[in-house]
């Protein structure tokens, strides 16, 4: 790869390989069998991935799952309410099991 590049991969979707570009990547949920990628200016991506491939070939703790089927990009993150946070016109929930480590996560990145 380029060191210019951004980094990317493809995911099936639709019988072609789709390139996913991560800085464009706002989250990813699950959706029955599915995995559904929300991108940034552009249509959602369907691909048949399980959680668990996706989560362990993005990069963390840029990518964070906050709910057992969402995964959100934190630096794409608009704002975070006290259950939820919106990204992209999105409102999603946020877990009680993900809650405390999204918390500390955040809370480096929090002035007071």
């Amino acid at each position: 790869m380029n060191s210019q590049e951004e980094p990317f991969f493809y995911v099936k979707s639709e019988h072609r390989l789709i390139k996913v570009v991560l800085n464009k990547l706002l989250f990813v949920e699950c959706v029955k069998d599915y995995m559904k990628l929300h991108m940034q200016d552009q249509r959602p991506i369907m691909t048949l991935l399980t959680m668990k491939t996706l989560e362990e070939h993005l990069p963390q703790p840029q990518f964070m799952r906050i709910h057992r089927s969402i995964i959100v990009q934190t630096s794409k993150i608009d704002s975070i309410n006290k259950g939820s946070v919106n990204i992209g016109g999105f409102n999603l929930p946020i877990s009680n099991s993900y809650r405390e480590s999204f918390f500390s996560y955040i809370e480096k990145y929090t002035l007071e």
